[in-house]
């Protein structure tokens, strides 16, 4: 990344430390996925007059405002030019060069750093996808040199999975939605990835010092399905590391279980062995459909003949791996099976 003097991405540094090791090149560069070179300007249409029309997109969509991210895109030669009007911030992708420009006159806004956020995420999925890597929809914790995954559909109890282990368990957050998975002298390996974390209201009521932090009144009482997923928060990442001991960063280890949550406003919680998650794991692995225009740009194009050669190979792997379903409350109890794995690190 080339930075401006005048330009400052220390939320966007903070956001990836959580995860990457980050550090400053003083040598060649050639070897880079790319080169991102980041300025202050103002970002000029009228010098596109005349090309292709512009392509409404969005860089992302979420149910969330703060997240969403509207642009539009038009195809020049081999360059490939998005505009974000919000931040009038205009991205220039340039795969052949390995070069990516980055123009706007908005530096300084938390919306600006989204793109920035966006844009090195999406660099790096692909890059890792090529590599062999895939991607499990799942939250990870780490605790004696061992990753436990935690995985599920949007709304099961991932967080309050991984919150369970870290404040009860002695577990440090690993990952809290996505899980990098990939193989190493034969072993299933698990590396974690940043995100905003997005915390259902039902899991915060039972940690009132995370609600004191990020400065929320909730009350429970008046929400009916308070357990629904449409009851999320998006807290703070920083912040979220500051409540949750987290692993260091670049961390990479061994994958030892696999945990299935079904949460519910039940005063109960079983845990149980759970011998056909062969047939569920599939489910929960993300990749990006063949399809063209299936993403905001195409300045890593993957290979999906590789990616689902790896998607088999891993997922051969995870049907290996014990699991266990925790049904209920989410609140973990001193089941032998779960209290095993809990403490003896896999």
């Amino acid at each position: 990344m080339l930075v401006e003097d005048e330009v400052h991405i220390d939320r966007v540094i903070d956001f990836f430390s959580t995860h990457f090791v980050i550090c400053e090149s003083k040598g060649d560069t050639s070897s880079c996925v790319a080169t991102i070179r980041i300025r202050k300007g103002q970002a000029d249409l009228a010098n596109y007059a005349g090309h292709h029309d512009w392509e409404p997109l969005y860089i992302r969509k979420s149910a969330s405002p703060f997240f969403t991210i509207p642009a539009v895109r038009q195809h020049v030669g081999e360059k490939e030019h998005l505009f974000c009007k919000h931040t009038n911030t205009l991205l220039t992708l340039d795969a052949s060069t390995k070069f990516i420009d980055v123009t706007s006159e908005d530096v300084t806004s938390e919306a600006f750093n989204l793109i920035l956020i966006e844009l090195i995420r999406d660099v790096v999925i692909k890059n890792e996808e090529n590599e062999g890597t895939v991607i499990l929809h799942a939250s990870c914790a780490f605790r004696n040199g061992a990753a436990y995954l935690i995985t599920g559909p949007k709304g099961s109890g991932k967080t309050t999975t991984i919150m369970e282990l870290v404040h009860r368990f002695g577990y440090q957050i690993m990952s809290g939605d996505k899980t990098f998975l990939f193989e190493k002298n034969g072993v299933l390996m698990a590396s974690g990835w940043p995100d905003y974390p997005h915390i259902g209201i039902g899991t915060l009521t039972k940690y009132p010092e995370v609600i004191n932090k990020v400065n929320m009144s909730i009350n429970a009482e008046e929400i009916k399905d308070i357990w629904s997923p449409k009851h999320k928060v998006a807290v703070d990442p920083q912040l979220f590391r500051e409540l949750m001991p987290s692993s260091e960063p670049g961390l990479q280890c061994p994958v030892a279980y696999i945990f299935y949550p079904t949460v519910s406003s039940s005063p109960d919680c079983f845990i149980e062995p759970l011998s056909d998650h062969q047939d569920r794991i599939g489910e929960n692995i993300e990749t990006i459909p063949e399809t063209s225009d299936s993403s905001w740009n195409h300045y890593i194009k993957v290979n999906h003949e590789k990616l689902q050669f790896s998607v088999k190979k891993i997922t051969e792997m995870l049907e290996q791996v014990q699991a266990l379903r925790i049904i209920g409350s989410g609140v973990l109890p001193e089941h032998e099976s779960i209290s095993l794995s809990l403490h003896s690190g896999g």
